[in-house]
C-alpha cells in the first residue's frame, strides 16, 4: 500500500481531510509487546504516532533524526512518562528485513530507535485502517479523545514544544521535578574531558533553583559532585558541566538528586548513562584522507582537530576532497546547513573512517587516526628514486638494486619483482596506500607509498 501524491496536494489534503477516525486500536510490535491505544490515553499520555513506510524517503529522513526517538526516550516510560512516541510502516508488505534496510527500502530503520516499531505482521496496516492519511509521513498526536495532525519536525526540542502545547495536559506535574535529558556520549581523544548533561525542568508550576548532579564510573563508584544553581523555569532546559576530568571509556552514569534541596518524589528520568568512548580506531592509517559530502555551496563543512584548528574545509558537493591527518590525533567532521545531505570519510587504505547523514543545523562526526605502523621507516638511499607518488598504473623505480617488495598495510604481498627495468606495472594493485620494499643485497629499504586513480 503506498500513498503517492505531490507535495502540493499532500499539503492541501492534510489540511482539510487528515484526521483519526475515533477508533482506538490496538496492535503489537516487532518485540511481540501489545500496545493499546485507549489504555495510553486513558493514562493520562499524549501519544504521538508516526505514520510512515520502508520506501518513503521523507519518513527514513524523518527517522535519521532521530526526534521520535529522543521524545520516547526523555518523556516516555523510562524518562517522565508523560508520552508514548510510535512508528508505524503502515506498507501492507512490512517486514522485519525491510526495515532492517533490504531491498526496497530507505535503509535501517531499526539502528538508533528507541521507541516502538509497529508494521509486520499487517500491524501497521491495522493501525494505518484507525486513520484518513492522504500521505507518508504523517505525525498524529494523541491528546484524550483529540488527535491533530502536527508538523515532521527534525529538530527533536522543537517537536517536543510542539506536543508540549498542543497537549499540555500531558505534562502537568505539580511540584519539584528535575531530570536528565538524553546524553549522546563522548567520543575522542584522551587527553580527558569534563563532561556535560542537559538539565531539565519536569514541573509544570515550579522554577528549578538548585540540584546536585552525581556523577559515577563504570564500576558505579561516585566520582564527582556538581551543585547546580540558577532559575530554570518549567519545561526548560540547562547544560551543567561536571568539573571532573574523565579520561578512562566506558559507561558512566550522571543522576540529579536534591532538587531545591528537597527529595525528589517523580524520579523517573533522573539518571542518564554516558558512554564515553576513547581510541583510535576509525581511521587504521594516518595518510591523506578523502572527504565526500553531497549537495551544493549552501551546504559548508570543517574538518576540525582536537584543539579546535581548521585543517580542511569546503561545501557540498565535494567528492574525494583530500585532507591530510596526522597519527595519534582525533578529529570531528563539522558539517553545517546540511540536513539530510549524505557524507563519507575515506582514509588512504580505502577503510571508512566514517559516513551518514547529517541532521540538524549543525552536525558533527568525530574520527580518530592511529599511530602510523610506518613512521619509523629507513630511508631509501639518494642513488634510488621512487616515482611518481601516488602512482597509479605504473611505478618507477630507478636506481642499482636486486628486488622490490609490495605490501598492504596488513603485511600481505602484492607484488613481488626482481624486474630492474625500473617501470614496475602496479595496475592489478587496487587503489590504497602500501609498503615498498628495496632489496639492496643484504638491506632492505622501506617507504610508503599511494595508489590512486
Amino acid at each position: 500500500m503506498k500513498k503517492i501524491l505531490t507535495i502540493i496536494s499532500v499539503l492541501l489534503y492534510f489540511t482539510s481531510s487528515s484526521q483519526w477516525y475515533g477508533t482506538y486500536w490496538t496492535a503489537n510490535d516487532i518485540n511481540g509487546n501489545s500496545h493499546n491505544l485507549q489504555t495510553y490515553i486513558n493514562e493520562g499520555k499524549t501519544v504521538l504516532v508516526d505514520i510512515s513506510a520502508h520506501w518513503c524517503g521523507p519518513c527514513y529522513a524523518f527517522h535519521q533524526s532521530h526526534a521520535m526517538s529522543y521524545l520516547h526516550h526523555d518523556f516516555g516510560p523510562d524518562g517522565t512518562d508523560e508520552l508514548m512516541a510510535i512508528f508505524t510502516d503502515v506498507d501492507a508488505n512490512s517486514s522485519l528485513a525491510l526495515l532492517q534496510g533490504g531491498s526496497g527500502s530507505q535503509g535501517d530503520f531499526l539502528t538508533g530507535t528507541l521507541c516502538p516499531i509497529i508494521g509486520p505482521n499487517s500491524q501497521g496496516t491495522l493501525v494505518d485502517a484507525h486513520y484518513n492519511t492522504p500521505g507518508v509521513p504523517t505525525l498524529y498526536l494523541h491528546c484524550g479523545n483529540l488527535a491533530p495532525e502536527i508538523s515532521v519536525n527534525y529538530d527533536w526540542w522543537s517537536l517536543f514544544t510542539t506536543v508540549k502545547s498542543s497537549c499540555p495536559s500531558a505534562f502537568n506535574f505539580s511540584g519539584v521535578d528535575a531530570t536528565l535529558l538524553k546524553h549522546h556520549g563522548i567520543a575522542g581523544c584522551p587527553s580527558g574531558y569534563m563532561v556535560e548533561v542537559d538539565l531539565y525542568n519536569a514541573s509544570s508550576n515550579t522554577d528549578l533553583q538548585s540540584a546536585i548532579i552525581e556523577l559515577r564510573n563504570p564500576s558505579s563508584q561516585l566520582i564527582a559532585t556538581e551543585n547546580w544553581t540558577g532559575n530554570l523555569s518549567p519545561h526548560s532546559r540547562t547544560t551543567v558541566t561536571i568539573n571532573h576530568i574523565v579520561s578512562i571509556a566506558g559507561v558512566y552514569s550522571a543522576r540529579v538528586v536534591n532538587p531545591n534541596g528537597t527529595t525528589d518524589t517523580r524520579t523517573n528520568g533522573d539518571e542518564e548513562d554516558i558512554y564515553v568512548d576513547f581510541g583510535y580506531d576509525n581511521a587504521y592509517w594516518a595518510s591523506p584522507i578523502s572527504i565526500n559530502v553531497s549537495g551544493d555551496n549552501t551546504t559548508s563543512w570543517y574538518l576540525k582537530n582536537s584543539s579546535g584548528g581548521v585543517e580542511a574545509s569546503g561545501y557540498g558537493g565535494a567528492s574525494n576532497y583530500p585532507a591530510n591527518i596526522n597519527p595519534n590525533e582525533c578529529y570531528t567532521l563539522l558539517i553545517i546547513n546540511g540536513d539530510g545531505q549524505t557524507y563519507s570519510i575515506i582514509d588512504g587504505a580505502s577503510n571508512t573512517c566514517a559516513d551518514g547523514i547529517a541532521s540538524g543545523v549543525e552536525h558533527e562526526s568525530n574520527f580518530s587516526a592511529g599511530t602510523d605502523p610506518w613512521n619509523s621507516l629507513e630511508n631509501i638511499p639518494y642513488n634510488i628514486n621512487v616515482f611518481p607518488v601516488p602512482s597509479d598504473d605504473l611505478l618507477n623505480v630507478n636506481g642499482d638494486y636486486d628486488a622490490i617488495i609490495i605490501s598492504d598495510i596488513l603485511g600481505k604481498i602484492v607484488l613481488e619483482s626482481n624486474d630492474k627495468s625500473s617501470v614496475i606495472d602496479v595496475s592489478d594493485i587496487n587503489v590504497g596506500t602500501y609498503l615498498l620494499e628495496i632489496i639492496v643485497k643484504d638491506k632492505v629499504y622501506s617507504k610508503k607509498i599511494q595508489i590512486s586513480r
